[in-house]
């Protein structure tokens, strides 16, 4: 369960962070929404075509957003998970803050100190030296996405090697340990023993 390969992908709506893997698109291309998220859905469908696995962020309800944007959100990120699951993918939910907590150490990291974390990882990541600098504690998109993205990817990747008995419990750090331990009203007992959403 070594990293063969990293890949990202992402959408702008900025035409000068377009990138081969960076799609661009402009909301007035779009009648609604909901043609730009099956727009949106059709491409994040292909490039996880090949997934056996998939790591999810569970919804932020807590953000200031209005409610309409809440409520757009979960129907755009519901529909992806669905097709996801409709082709036999397996997926694990990761709470936001359990996903920095196992990547920074901290559960309530803000952008920079998930960028900062993402610069100390020692593993096998994606350059974002073309990608626009994260320098406040909101982010910048697309590369706080992309770094969020590879923190839950990461998760998973140290979920599936502790179920495979690649690797002990004991060898992550105590933040980690935690993560994988924390006990939910939808995992009772831990995520270790959690099964993936499937179909």
């Amino acid at each position: 369960m070594d990293i063969l390969d990293v890949q990202y992908y992402g959408f702008t709506s900025k035409r000068k962070v377009e990138q081969d893997h960076i799609l661009y698109y402009n909301n007035k291309d779009f009648n609604s929404d909901y043609a730009k998220y099956n727009w949106m859905r059709d491409q994040i469908l292909n490039w996880t075509k090949d997934c056996e696995y998939l790591a999810v962020e569970d919804y932020a309800y807590g953000k200031s957003a209005a409610m309409g944007q809440i409520f757009s959100l979960a129907e755009f990120e519901g529909n992806i998970k669905l097709s996801e699951i409709d082709r036999g993918q397996k997926m694990r939910l990761y709470s936001v803050n359990s996903n920095k907590k196992f990547f920074s150490d901290y559960g309530l990291s803000d952008k920079i100190g998930m960028r900062d974390a993402y610069n100390r990882w020692t593993e096998t990541k994606p350059d974002l030296s073309t990608l626009p600098i994260v320098d406040n504690g909101k982010g910048v998109s697309p590369t706080s996405d992309i770094i969020d993205a590879y923190a839950l990817c990461e998760c998973l990747r140290m979920e599936l090697k502790l179920r495979a008995g690649l690797i002990q419990l004991h060898e992550l750090k105590k933040t980690q340990i935690e993560v994988y331990n924390i006990c939910s009203k939808e995992n009772p007992q831990g995520l270790l023993v959690a099964p993936f959403i499937t179909q």
